[in-house]
């Protein structure tokens, strides 16, 4: 094991203090260009355990601030601190990491902007209380655009049943609102199974859904 990441083994463990940030920087000097240092940072910040959450959103901006040129690092950085911000309920802060990861892309990066409409229309709902906007409506059209095996993850199948349901009822399509509330449902049920399961087992990898309780509140508030 190399001094960083027995240095970064001790972060993982007990937290960051400020000295830490600057024994840490003056490891990272040795590491090979902005892209490395930054890579890093986000690599072990989504190695610390869900209680220190913040310490881990720290990491990742204290990167971004002291590595700011590092081409597609930049948005992997911001995406994996919206991914923390979202677990710990941040949502307003996760959309603006979400939204600074798509900013970040390249114009013609179409494929990798659908991915992260996702993201950015699952925060979007939650900060709006799962409730019709025009911004809502583009991100679901973009993501809905992915292809059909990423559209077959339980949690983007998810996604789009919850806006389908915000949208359809607010274009009173009400047929097509239903059928994306029942599917919800049956996605959200302990016995649901994703369509992807079989392809991942042989891997050990498993696709459950992850949702919100605010999104199962928003679900259990509706009459269809």
């Amino acid at each position: 094991m190399t001094k960083i990441e027995k240095f970064e083994e001790h972060l993982i463990k007990d937290g960051i203090t400020e000295n830490d940030l600057y024994e840490y920087e003056k490891l990272l000097k040795k590491s090979s260009g902005n892209f490395n240092r930054l890579q890093h940072c986000y690599t072990t910040a989504i190695q610390f355990p869900e209680e220190r959450s913040e310490d881990a959103i720290r990491l990742i901006e204290w990167g971004l601030e002291k590595y700011p040129d590092t081409g597609g690092s930049i948005c992997t950085a911001y995406c994996r601190l919206g991914d923390i911000c979202e677990k710990c309920g941040k949502y307003k802060k996760a959309y603006d990491s979400y939204l600074k990861a798509a900013n970040s892309l390249d114009e013609d990066d179409e494929e990798s902007y659908q991915s992260l409409s996702g993201n950015l229309l699952w925060m979007l709902l939650h900060i709006d209380k799962f409730t019709y906007s025009e911004q809502l409506e583009e991100y679901y059209n973009s993501f809905n655009r992915i292809d059909e095996f990423e559209k077959a993850f339980i949690n983007n199948e998810y996604r789009l049943n919850i806006a389908e349901i915000v949208i359809y009822t607010h274009h009173k399509m009400m047929d097509k609102a239903e059928q994306a509330y029942h599917n919800a449902i049956k996605l959200s049920s302990p016995d649901a199974v994703s369509k992807l399961q079989e392809i991942l087992t042989p891997h050990g990898a498993k696709d459950a859904l992850r949702s919100t309780p605010e999104c199962a509140r928003f679900l259990k508030s509706l009459k269809m």
